[in-house]
């Protein structure tokens, strides 16, 4: 043991030198541990660095470095402030999670807490006695399927269906708006269905009602929802829901440019997005809920709830904020 090296331990900022030194490192191949050793750094220090400062193509020392000055500059977490308390509180009733409202108070400037400690003041208030924790998402117990189930057995064979696998390659990777992605929720028995559509890149979701979801009707609210609200639309993916039925009607009516896809039967991650919307709509309605007082003061609900929640995948910025910056680009 007298002969072990001893790894001196810096809680320095990381400079712009070291980070050359982390980036030369790692291109002949050194792992962290040996990278701190040879800086002299703790190896979380180095995780840290590297974790923080990676871009898309990987760390590189001038945009590290640059991405470290920046984050220096911006306000640090401030005392939990009656202020920053109410904030928080109120957030917290309209759905956004603790992550969401540090980033979003990070991303205009204003003075926050860290997550953890927005979560512990919940946890506080729940021991004396508080709903603030009846806001939090709770996680869904995964039910495992017992019998895999046939490709195109059960709901029949919608005429004209284009699979995904025709869809043009760029949708798949979210990089110019367009694309959306369409289900239905399903209420209470006899009390109607929500027309859910989002769009892939900036998440930004319409929601209509529709009493029956006989294939004319739910086509004729699409069609009505695209043209009110004028936002644009390329292609739309469904699933494989007869409801969808109409679908050459709505590429017509549209003007669709790459028309209409279908998933693969029973692969709902194929459409992930709009899974993920409807899960939050069932925070507002859980399952066997009625649909049948909803109307256009409860449709504004919905939509101020999922399109003003800012989102990480955003940069913090809201799906409308996204949405609007993309038709102000294309205007």
């Amino acid at each position: 043991m007298g002969n072990r090296k001893e790894t001196k331990v810096s809680y320095e900022r990381v400079t712009e030198g070291e980070r050359n030194q982390i980036y030369a490192l790692m291109q002949a191949g050194k792992g962290i541990n040996e990278i701190a050793r040879q800086l002299g750094r703790h190896k979380s220090t180095v995780s840290r660095e590297v974790k923080r400062n990676t871009g898309r193509r990987g760390y590189r020392p001038r945009q590290a470095h640059r991405k470290a000055v920046e984050r220096a500059k911006r306000p640090g977490p401030r005392r939990f402030t009656e202020e920053v308390r109410r904030d928080a509180e109120e957030k917290l009733r309209l759905g956004w999670s603790p992550e969401a409202i540090c980033g979003r108070a990070g991303l205009e400037g204003r003075a926050h807490v860290c997550k953890e400690t927005i979560y512990k003041h919940v946890y506080a208030d729940a021991k004396a006695g508080g709903d603030l924790w009846t806001h939090l998402a709770r996680a869904k117990r995964r039910r495992k399927r017992r019998c895999p189930r046939q490709e195109g057995r059960g709901r029949g064979v919608i005429p004209g269906r284009r699979g995904i696998e025709t869809r043009p390659p760029e949708v798949g990777l979210r990089v110019v708006p367009g694309h959306w992605e369409g289900d239905l929720v399903v209420g209470a028995a006899g009390t109607g269905y929500l027309v859910t559509l989002v769009e892939r890149v900036t998440r930004f979701a319409l929601v209509g009602w529709v009493p029956t979801k006989e294939a004319d009707v739910v086509t004729a609210e699409i069609i009505r929802l695209f043209r009110e609200i004028g936002v644009i639309c390329t292609g739309i993916t469904f699933d494989n829901g007869k409801e969808f039925a109409g679908h050459a009607e709505i590429s017509c009516a549209l003007e669709l440019r790459d028309g209409v896809f279908f998933a693969t039967p029973y692969h709902s991650w194929e459409r992930g997005t709009n899974e993920n919307t409807n899960g939050l709509i069932r925070r507002l309605y859980p399952k066997k809920s009625s649909f049948a007082s909803i109307g256009a003061a409860e449709l504004r609900r919905i939509d101020e709830f999922l399109n003003d929640r800012p989102k990480k995948c955003l940069g913090w910025k809201t799906p409308r904020e996204a949405m609007d910056a993309f038709l102000a680009a294309a205007a």
